[in-house]
């Protein structure tokens, strides 16, 4: 019971911590760099899997070079090149799409894209709520919130 509390606790602090990072990315400037969020917020998620259920094989330890690669690519863009917006919808499917090495971790293909399906559609119904209601702060809601549900979603790869 206690491991379980704690795996908890470590799954909500990790999810915090990833929230942060993804906020300052966004704020740019001097101080905070778009890197902060783009190339530590995988190794959190993918080092939190690891941590939950350990690879019983070599390949399930590799898988976590190309899905932190993955992830991090798609935290780089919001697709804008391509749909002339900032589609929040394709930028959670991209994330969750990024641990599609995880199948060879152990993770099965549909709960991969189960994830994805579920982190596209909070992320662009966030970003959709925040625009509708007129959500003060709706930066801070937004980045919060995404960079949040990358890490509190981590569990579901162990379906």
């Amino acid at each position: 019971m206690v491991k379980k509390a704690k795996k908890t606790l470590l799954l909500l602090l990790l999810s915090v911590i990833s929230a942060i990072l993804y906020r300052l990315g966004g704020i740019g400037g001097k101080y905070f760099k778009t890197w902060m969020r783009d190339w530590i917020i995988p190794p959190l998620a993918y080092g939190l899997l690891y941590y939950l259920k350990t690879p019983v094989d070599l390949v399930g330890w590799l898988m976590i070079l190309p899905a932190i690669a993955l992830t991090g690519a798609a935290l780089t863009t919001y697709l804008d090149s391509i749909f002339g917006y900032d589609n929040f919808y394709a930028h959670g499917f991209l994330i969750g799409l990024g641990a599609f090495p995880m199948f060879w971790y152990g993770s099965a293909w549909w709960i991969i894209l189960v994830r994805a399906i579920i982190l596209a559609l909070f992320m662009g119904g966030l970003n959709w709520w925040v625009h509708k209601y007129k959500i003060p702060k709706s930066d801070w809601v937004e980045e919060l919130g995404r960079g949040f549900a990358i890490v509190i979603s981590v569990p579901l790869l162990l379906i």
